[in-house]
């Protein structure tokens, strides 16, 4: 399974010399509506200064929620915003309508 790490874009650029990497790269592997398993989707903490535990910069806004899985088939890793995990959920169901999620 994925860590949150995993897709870290290791600075600006891919470059940590020249500051913080400005959001993160989505990954998108496999075809979304044949996708049955599980999901990981995590709320992502920011620090005061809109950075998250990686040193990468998203700002302030709606919380910032994390989505995973790695499979034989699908390898999926991105960041969305949402007012709730619930929201969240919706909101990934509309690319992974057969989605299910741990927790």
């Amino acid at each position: 399974m994925p860590t949150y790490q995993t897709n870290d874009s290791k600075g600006w650029c891919g470059d940590p010399s020249r500051g913080a990497a400005l959001g993160r790269a989505t990954i998108q592997e496999g075809d979304p509506t044949a996708f049955t398993g599980k999901l990981t989707l995590r709320k992502v903490r920011l620090d005061s200064g809109g950075y998250d535990p990686n040193g990468t910069y998203f700002g302030w806004g709606e919380p910032l929620y994390w989505c995973s899985c790695e499979t034989d088939e699908h390898y999926i890793d991105f960041i969305l915003r949402a007012p709730n995990r619930i929201t969240a959920k919706r909101l990934v169901r509309e690319d992974y309508p057969n989605a299910r999620f741990y927790n």
